[in-house]
C-alpha cells in the first residue's frame, strides 16, 4: 500500500463502512418498521431495562432529545415502555414490551447474517486480527483530548 492510501483518515473509512452496514440493516429490517433503532432496542434488551433515558442516550452516543424522540416512536409502536425508577421519581427506566422482545431474534439474525456477508472471504485469522486492530485503535484514541460528538440518524 502506498502512503496516499493512508492520507484518508481512518475515521472516514470506518464511517463509510458503518454507514453501509447500517443502511443494509435498515433495508433488511424494513418489514418490522424500526428504522435504525435496532441498536437502541438491542441495548435496552442487553441491559435488561435498567437504563434511564439519559443513560440510554449516553450509551448510544446520542443526545437526549434524539433519544427521547426514538423512545416516543418505539413506545407508540408498542415496542417499549417507560417505568418509574423507584429511587428517583424524576427518572424513568426504558423497558421492552413483550412485542419488543419478540424482535430480538429477528434483529440478532439480521446482524449475524450481515456480519457473515461482510466478512465473506476474510479468514478467521484475518477477522481476529481485524477486531484486535479495531480494539487497539479505540484504546489509542480513548484518552486523547476530544470533543464529545453526538450521533443522529435521519430516518
Amino acid at each position: 500500500m502506498g502512503l496516499e492510501e493512508y492520507e484518508i483518515p481512518i475515521g472516514r473509512r470506518l464511517g463509510i463502512v458503518a454507514k453501509q452496514f447500517i443502511s443494509v440493516m435498515y433495508k433488511t429490517l424494513s418489514h418490522i418498521d424500526i428504522g435504525t433503532n435496532f441498536i437502541v432496542i438491542l441495548l435496552i434488551y442487553k441491559t435488561g431495562g435498567t437504563l434511564t433515558q439519559q443513560e440510554l442516550a449516553d450509551e448510544c452516543g446520542l443526545d437526549k432529545t434524539n433519544v427521547l424522540r426514538i423512545i416516543d416512536t418505539l413506545e407508540e409502536k408498542g415496542l417499549l415502555k417507560r417505568a418509574p425508577k423507584l429511587d428517583d421519581r424524576r427518572a424513568y427506566l426504558i423497558k421492552l414490551t413483550p412485542k419488543g422482545k419478540k424482535l430480538i431474534p429477528v434483529i440478532n439474525k439480521a446482524i449475524g447474517d450481515l456480519n457473515k456477508k461482510a466478512l465473506n472471504g476474510i479468514s478467521e485469522g484475518q477477522q481476529k486480527s481485524f477486531f484486535k486492530t479495531l480494539d487497539k485503535i479505540s484504546e489509542n484514541l480513548h484518552d486523547l483530548p476530544a470533543e464529545k460528538l453526538l450521533v443522529s440518524f435521519n430516518k
